[in-house]
């Protein structure tokens, strides 16, 4: 019995060996500074001063009734994830399942696809500013085509287009490996028997492979909606929210209101309203996805 409990308890320790690191680094990366904003988000507090006055709710009460700019935020955020999430897992499945075949055309079109997400979004944020500017404008002289004469980062709606199509170019090839994984894992008995059965390319697309991916379908729903939802460096290279705070992302508007305005305390309210909103949206996209898997 001795011998027994020496076992466990060597099993036990050694356990907890390997596994101690990783539960510390999430303690100290991610719930000591989540329970410190929820400390903070109930003091007027700039950030620096050790003097800070406790005010209880009075700053989610001002989020909710006098802070139009974080709700303004929220609206381009909301809007910029329905755009980003549906078009950038459309476009990457579509181009999955043109390049899940085996050839050397193939390779080389992933590779092009999947280039520029390994490079920074703020390296391409920045060669997408300067083409926009100096380099339409050198484009105009030359071709006296008025597309090039347009305010791309000036209009709200061109600047909020621009950032969507940016992110989606990046994103692509991302997205496009994991369902070029998930195609490729799809038994080629299945497709051949559902051809031999007279079933046409589109049929077989959503009867049997859009099913069977569901999983990859769910992971990049999911870390689309999060890349979305945290836009930031995008927005602080391209118009920093502007013009007239149309393209002001909430993550943006967090960061300016600790690091600009200086209040700290309100800016970890908006954060914590943001986190509550983020967790709702996702647990919502989960069971909607994890339902759409079982069915599968």
């Amino acid at each position: 019995m001795k011998e027994k409990n020496k076992k466990i308890l060597k099993e036990i320790l050694i356990f907890g060996l390997f596994v101690f690191p990783t539960v510390a680094f999430v303690m100290f990366s991610t719930d000591i500074p989540f329970l410190m904003n929820l400390y903070y988000s109930v003091f007027d507090w700039n950030g620096v001063s050790r003097d800070m006055k406790f005010v209880g709710f009075q700053n989610f009460v001002n989020i909710f009734k006098n802070d139009s700019l974080f709700w303004k935020s929220a609206a381009f955020t909301l809007k910029f994830s329905i755009f980003y999430v549906i078009i950038v897992n459309i476009l990457s499945f579509v181009v999955a399942f043109v390049m899940s075949k085996e050839s050397k055309s193939s390779s080389v079109g992933r590779a092009f696809y999947y280039v520029p997400y390994i490079i920074s979004l703020t390296a391409i944020s920045l060669i997408w500013k300067f083409i926009l500017g100096p380099g339409f404008e050198s484009l105009y002289k030359m071709t006296g085509w008025e597309v090039f004469n347009w305010s791309w980062l000036g209009t709200g709606k061109l600047a909020f287009y621009v950032i969507v199509i940016m992110t989606v170019w990046q994103n692509l090839g991302f997205y496009m490996v994991n369902y070029i994984a998930g195609i490729v894992a799809v038994p080629k008995e299945l497709i051949e028997a559902a051809k031999i059965d007279g079933a046409k390319k589109f049929q077989v697309m959503r009867k049997i492979t859009i099913p069977l991916i569901m999983p990859a379908i769910s992971i990049c729903m999911l870390t689309s909606l999060t890349f979305a939802f945290k836009l930031f460096d995008v927005i602080m290279v391209f118009t920093k929210g502007g013009p007239a705070n149309s393209t002001i992302s909430v993550a943006y508007n967090i960061y300016k209101e600790a690091f600009v305005n200086n209040r700290y305390g309100m800016a970890t309210a908006k954060s914590l309203v943001f986190v509550v909103f983020v967790l709702i949206v996702t647990v919502i996209q989960i069971k909607v996805t994890k339902g759409k898997e079982v069915e599968a």
